[in-house]
C-alpha cells in the first residue's frame, strides 16, 4: 500500500495560472447549475495514475466555519429557509467568505490549539464520482456519513452541525472543487460494469481549535472541509488479493473505547502495527477484541477489522458475515453497511453466485446475511474474505496468518499460530461472491441498479440544497 504521508503532484500550475484556474473553477459551478451537470473532466490531469493520497493541494479549495460550544451551530451559520448566513455569504468578488485556497491560506493553528494536544478532531470520508449514466455528479450516502459524524461530536464534547449545514457545506465545497473531478469510469464491454476510477475525495472535518492547556472542552470549534482526487487505497500493490497479519498483540481498541467513532486516535493507534506488518510482507493488520483472545485458544478470538477497512466472510454454509458492531469496537462503514443491505436485497440474484463458490447446486445451499460475534475458526469454514471501505471499496483476501512472536515478548506458553489461505482471492477482483457484490456495488453508484433500499443513497451536487440533502436521482 502507498505511504499516506509523502504529497502527490502529477501536475504543477504555475502561480500566475491560479487565478486563472479559480475563476474558471467558480465560473464553471455557477453555469452549470443551470443545467445541473459538472464541467468536463480536465485534460491537463492524469487522473487514473493518481494515488491514494493528498494529490495536487495547489489547485484546492477548503472550506472553514468557527463556532463556540456555548453557541453551538445556529442559522447565523447557515439558515436551511433562506440558503442565507456565514456560510453562503459572499466577498466583493463573488467568492464564499468561508472558502478558502488551500495553499495560500492554510489553517491558523497555535501550539496550544486543543486538537493537537488533546486529539479532538473528528472527521469523514465521502466519495464523488461522476456518472457514465447521466454524467451527474453524485455523492454516495452522505446521510449514513452525517449519523456517524454526529456520534463522534458528542464522544469528543463537540457541538455537532445541523443536518442541513453539514449536507449544504459538503455540496458547497464540491461544487468549488468540480474542476477536480475526475471523468466517469471506463464500462467494462463484457458485462456492461462500471470499472473503478478515481474519484473525488472529500473530508469533512469537526475539530477542537481553541487554546487551552488544561483538559476541557475546546473554547472553540472549526468544521472544515477539504478535497482531493484520488485513486484506489490499494493501488499499486500486487494483483492478487490482500495478505492480512493476523494481529494478537496489540489493540486497536476496547470496549468502552473509542473504537466506533471515527477520531484521529482511531487511526494514530493502528500506524506503528501496520508499518510492522509491512515489512513482514503483509498488506495490513486484522485486530481481535484482545479480551476474548486466551493462549491455546487462538480459534475463539472475536474478530475486529483492519487498520481502515471492514472484513466479510463468505461460509460454506451460504452464510455471509461481519463482525457485529455490539461491541462498540467496530466503525461502523458506509460500504459495510452498503454491502449488508445490497446482499440482503439481492438475495435471490446472489444464491447460484454463492452456490458457484461453494461448490454446490444452487438447490443444496440457502443464503443468510448477519452481523454477529466472528471467530478466527471461522476462516476454517471460509471460500471468500474481502474487505470493505470508502476508498478501497471491495477487496479480496487471499490469506491470513499469524508472525512468529518476537524473543522478547515471549510468555511461559507458546502463542499458537495460523495461517490460511483462500483459493478464490489470489486474483483480483476475487471471488465469484466478491466480484458480483463490488459490480453491484458500482452498479448502484453509476445509477445502473436501483431498488428502494438504495433509492436516496445518492446525492446530486447540482440539485438544489434540500434535493441534494434528501437525496435521489431522477
Amino acid at each position: 500500500m502507498l505511504s499516506c504521508l509523502a504529497l502527490s503532484r502529477p501536475l504543477r500550475r504555475k502561480s500566475s495560472d491560479l487565478s486563472q484556474l479559480r475563476f474558471r473553477a467558480l465560473f464553471s459551478s455557477i453555469a452549470d447549475n443551470a443545467t445541473k451537470l459538472p464541467p468536463p473532466a480536465n485534460d491537463d490531469i492524469d487522473f487514473q495514475s493518481l494515488p491514494w493520497n493528498l494529490n495536487l493541494p495547489d489547485q484546492h479549495y477548503y472550506l472553514h466555519l468557527m463556532t463556540t460550544p456555548m453557541e453551538g451551530w445556529t442559522n447565523l451559520h447557515y439558515d436551511p429557509s433562506t440558503d442565507g448566513g456565514i456560510l453562503t455569504s459572499k466577498r466583493s468578488g463573488g467568492t464564499l467568505n468561508s472558502l478558502h485556497y488551500y495553499s495560500q491560506n492554510p489553517l491558523r493553528l497555535t501550539p496550544a490549539t486543543t486538537s493537537l494536544n488533546y486529539g479532538t478532531t473528528i472527521w469523514e470520508g465521502l466519495a464523488c464520482r461522476r456518472s457514465p449514466t447521466s454524467d451527474k455528479a453524485l455523492v454516495f450516502r452522505p446521510q449514513k456519513n452525517y449519523a456517524r459524524f454526529v456520534q463522534g461530536a458528542h464522544a469528543m464534547c463537540l457541538p455537532p452541525p445541523s443536518y442541513e449545514l453539514f449536507m449544504r457545506g459538503l455540496q458547497l465545497v464540491l461544487q468549488n472543487n468540480i474542476h477536480l473531478l475526475p471523468p466517469s469510469p471506463e464500462i467494462d464491454p463484457n458485462t456492461g460494469v462500471p470499472l473503478g476510477g478515481a474519484k473525488l475525495y472529500v473530508r469533512p472535518m469537526l475539530m477542537g481549535s481553541g487554546q487551552q492547556l488544561g483538559l476541557h472542552s475546546s473554547p472553540q470549534v472549526s468544521l472544515v472541509y477539504f478535497v482531493s482526487p484520488t485513486g484506489s487505497y490499494f493501488q499499486g500493490k500486487a494483483m492478487g488479493g490482500l495478505k492480512l497479519h493476523l494481529e494478537r498483540r496489540r489493540s486497536r481498541a476496547a470496549r468502552g473505547g473509542l473504537g466506533s467513532v471515527k477520531c484521529c486516535g482511531n487511526y494514530a493507534v493502528t500506524m506503528k502495527p501496520l508499518l510492522d506488518a509491512k515489512k513482514l510482507g503483509f498488506d495490513d493488520n486484522l485486530y481481535l477484541e484482545l479480551d476474548t483472545y486466551r493462549q491455546s485458544s487462538l480459534n475463539e478470538a472475536i474478530l475486529q477489522e483492519l487498520s481502515a477497512a471492514n472484513i466479510f466472510l463468505v461460509l460454506k454454509t451460504g452464510e455471509i458475515v461481519t463482525p457485529s458492531l455490539k461491541r462498540g469496537t467496530i466503525l461502523p462503514g458506509v460500504t459495510r453497511d452498503s454491502v449488508l443491505e445490497l446482499a440482503k436485497a439481492f438475495k435471490d440474484e446472489l444464491l447460484p453466485i454463492v452456490a458457484k463458490s461453494v461448490g454446490v447446486s444452487s438447490s443444496d445451499i440457502k443464503i443468510s446475511v448477519s452481523e454477529r460475534d466472528v471467530r478466527v475458526r471461522d476462516f476454517l469454514d471460509a471460500v471468500e474474505v474481502f474487505i470493505t471501505g470508502t476508498a478501497a471499496e471491495i477487496v479480496p483476501v487471499q490469506s491470513i496468518a499469524t508472525s512468529p512472536t518476537p524473543k522478547d515478548e515471549l510468555d511461559s506458553v507458546e502463542e499458537e499460530s495460523l495461517a490460511v489461505t483462500f483459493p478464490h482471492g489470489q486474483s483480483l477482483p476475487g471471488g465469484p461472491v466478491t466480484t458480483k457484490l463490488l459490480e453491484m456495488l458500482r452498479e448502484v453508484m453509476a445509477e445502473k441498479r436501483a431498488c428502494n433500499v438504495t433509492k436516496y443513497w445518492l446525492c446530486d451536487v447540482y440539485e438544489s440544497p434540500e434535493v441534494f440533502r434528501r437525496g435521489g436521482t431522477k
